[in-house]
């Protein structure tokens, strides 16, 4: 389907859950965009040449606005496809940030079902500061503790988010931002990491999680054929983008009290401090983003929830 959207590229692996989710609200609101795939480990020289420090993936951008966590983007492809007008954005509901809380929690749930044998010692050192469950010593007496948690969560997705008669979906036969956001880490189990082979997780015990998850794309290669683009193609398009999003302010109440044009630096929450921080120019800051400008010219967003302000 034709779009008015900048060029949108996928800076990712098809394998991280957290990318699923991203190019699933991709896939379901028919928009296109290009893929230039990362390194399963760091270093990422891709990014790091476009000046981008930041280490968890997905990193997306739209144009020459680049998104460093999921909530964000959603939050900007939704408003950008409310002002195209074309219909192609995910219907929005009063519970999605409480769906999206608890999709956040299957993923750290889920990460004990990883069989050991996919995690080696590079991977668990690798992984140490963002997921310390990879690093335990002990992680291989995790995965069936792991298994009885997803599967009371996949109770709660069967008898209660999945009641309806007329499905697929949350709210029934359309699909809406509360199931992109319950689904990502669901179907990531279930499928890439094969959960679904497991006894008591096929389809006659999840009849409906398992529709659920057959409503959404496969995240195979054949999907992924054609969208590939190289570092080269990549850092020339976005570099030769506009900027996708509308300018958001500082929010002059804000209890940081940063003004426009400081030098900071933006960091995880939930990893080891001082991890892969992002450095760049203030120039956005609300209730909802950050927003650094870096001397590349390209623009920098964050969430508020889950990352750390700090003047650099």
């Amino acid at each position: 389907m034709p779009s008015t959207l900048p060029p949108i590229i996928a800076w990712d692996y098809q394998f991280a859950p957290n990318a699923q989710k991203s190019r699933n609200y991709l896939y379901r609101t028919h928009t296109p965009f290009k893929i230039c795939e990362q390194p399963f480990l760091i270093p990422r020289p891709a990014l790091l040449s476009l000046g981008i420090t930041y280490r968890r993936v997905p990193v997306l951008s739209i144009g020459k606005d680049v998104f460093c966590d999921n909530a964000s983007f959603l939050d900007a492809m939704q408003e950008l496809l409310e002002r195209e007008g074309e219909g192609r954005e995910l219907k929005r509901g009063k519970a999605d940030r409480a769906f999206e809380a608890w999709g956040y929690r299957s993923f750290w749930v889920a990460l004990a079902t990883v069989p050991a044998g996919l995690v080696s010692e590079e991977l668990g050192q690798d992984r140490r500061e963002l997921f310390p469950t990879f690093a335990r010593p002990d992680f291989a007496t995790l995965r069936q503790n792991g298994l009885s948690e997803l599967r009371s969560m996949l109770e709660t997705a069967e008898k209660e988010f999945l009641s309806g008669q007329e499905g697929p979906f949350i709210g029934g036969k359309e699909c809406g931002m509360a199931d992109l956001h319950a689904i990502w880490m669901v179907k990531w189990a279930l499928y890439t990491i094969g959960v679904a082979k497991e006894p008591g997780f096929g389809k006659e015990a999840f009849q409906k999680v398992h529709a659920w998850c057959d409503a959404f794309p496969a995240h195979d290669d054949a999907i992924q054929e054609g969208q590939f683009l190289s570092t080269e193609e990549a850092t020339k398009q976005i570099q030769g983008s506009e900027y996708a999003c509308p300018e958001v302010g500082i929010d002059g109440t804000d209890p940081l009290q940063f003004k426009g044009g400081e030098q900071v630096s933006v960091e995880m929450t939930d990893a080891t401090p001082g991890h892969h921080p992002q450095e760049g120019k203030l120039v956005g800051l609300n209730a909802s983003r950050i927003v650094l400008q870096l001397e590349t010219g390209l623009r920098v967003h964050f969430p508020r929830i889950g990352y750390a302000v700090k003047r650099a």
